[in-house]
C-alpha cells in the first residue's frame, strides 16, 4: 500500500472555534488545511508552510501547541487513481490563531473558509477522514467530539 506522509492543522481561534475549507474542487466537502512534507522538510515546517499557502495566514499569527500522533486513513479508489496514493498518515498539528477573527479569502484549495466548533467539523469532513478527525481531536484536545 502506497500511504503520503501528511500534516493537517487544527487552527484554533480565541473563541476555541476551529477554522475549516470548502474544497474547492468537491464542493460541499469541507476539511482542515493539510498538505504533504516536501523533501528536507521537518513536519513542523510542512504545516506553517501549508496554512500560509491554503489560507494566506501569516505563520507569525500561528503557535503549534500539540501535534497527534501519526494516523492513517485510506482514500476511495477514485480519489487514489486519481493521487497516486493509497492513502495518507497524518499528523495533525493544533495551532492556536492570535490573529484578526476575520475569514481568510477563498483560496486556490477551498472556495470559502468558516470558523466552526469542533463536533460541527467532524461532523462536515468527508466519510473516509472521519475516524481519524475523531481521533486526532481525543488525542489534541484530550476528549470526546462525536
Amino acid at each position: 500500500m502506497k500511504i503520503r506522509k501528511n500534516v493537517a492543522a487544527v487552527i484554533l481561534n480565541k473563541k476555541g472555534l476551529v477554522l475549516v475549507g470548502e474544497r474547492r474542487d468537491l464542493p460541499g466537502q469541507w476539511q482542515l488545511p493539510q498538505g504533504g512534507i516536501d523533501n528536507g522538510e521537518t513536519p513542523e515546517e510542512a504545516v506553517l508552510r501549508e496554512v500560509t499557502e491554503e489560507t494566506c495566514i501569516d505563520r507569525d499569527f500561528l503557535l503549534i501547541v500539540n501535534v497527534s500522533k501519526p494516523l492513517v486513513y485510506v482514500l476511495p479508489e477514485n480519489i487514489a487513481k486519481k493521487s497516486g496514493f493509497d492513502g495518507q498518515e497524518q499528523l495533525y498539528f493544533l495551532l492556536k490563531f492570535n490573529g484578526a477573527e476575520k475569514i481568510p479569502a477563498p483560496s486556490k484549495e477551498f472556495s470559502s473558509f468558516e470558523w466552526c466548533e469542533k463536533k460541527e467539523v467532524i461532523n462536515r469532513v468527508v466519510h473516509f477522514k472521519k475516524k481519524c478527525y475523531t481521533d486526532a481531536f481525543e488525542q489534541l484536545f484530550g476528549e470526546t467530539e462525536k
